[in-house]
């Protein structure tokens, strides 16, 4: 059967959440190195949108933020660490003061949703193994509001076919070779 995109979705979801406290539109102080990177693609994708908007910094490799990258990409260290290299820089989106995107507005995301970097089309959805799952991300409305990942994608308005594409352009975009020969099969939380 042909999956389609559902109608029933809440693709507001993100802009209720986002404006509602802590998420993954913000970060806390101190935590900026773990904010995920943006592919030139990603960056260019954006100044098309927004031209005079910024938006992006500069962000050191550290040590815990090429682990973390590690952890999104299980036995994929060496690859990884090749993309990130210890003493160079990635770029990041840039953050306010407060530690918001500087693309977060009064009614959400500035950017429509195909414009913006794939981790956050993607969030809180990820593929590992094969798989669909979902990140633990006890502040993500979508989150709460779903009891498996068949209802997360719905109020997003995703079918898995799009969460494993997507997946697989970051992929491309931040460098890593494609994936082949993973059955895709659903997680629930």
């Amino acid at each position: 059967m042909a999956e389609t995109r559902s109608q029933a979705g809440d693709p507001g979801v993100c802009a209720r959440c986002a404006l509602q406290g802590p998420t993954c539109c913000r970060t806390e102080s101190g935590r900026e190195e773990f904010c995920f990177p943006l592919s030139e693609a990603e960056q260019a994708r954006i100044r098309e949108i927004l031209p005079l908007a910024g938006g992006f910094a500069l962000q050191d490799n550290t040590a815990a933020f090429v682990d973390g990258v590690c952890r999104l990409f299980p036995g994929e260290d060496a690859e990884v660490r090749a993309l990130f290299p210890a003493r160079k820089q990635h770029f990041r989106l840039a953050l306010d003061e407060r530690g918001a995107c500087r693309f977060l507005g009064a009614q959400g995301c500035r950017l429509p949703r195909e414009g913006r970097p794939y981790y956050c089309r993607l969030f809180p959805a990820w593929v590992t193994g094969g798989e669909i799952m979902v990140f633990d991300a006890p502040g993500c409305l979508v989150r709460r509001e779903s009891r498996s990942v068949a209802g997360l994608l719905e109020r997003l308005g995703m079918t898995r076919a799009e969460v494993f594409d997507l997946h697989g352009r970051l992929r491309l975009a931040w460098g890593l070779p494609p994936r082949r020969g993973l059955a895709p099969v659903p997680r629930g939380f």
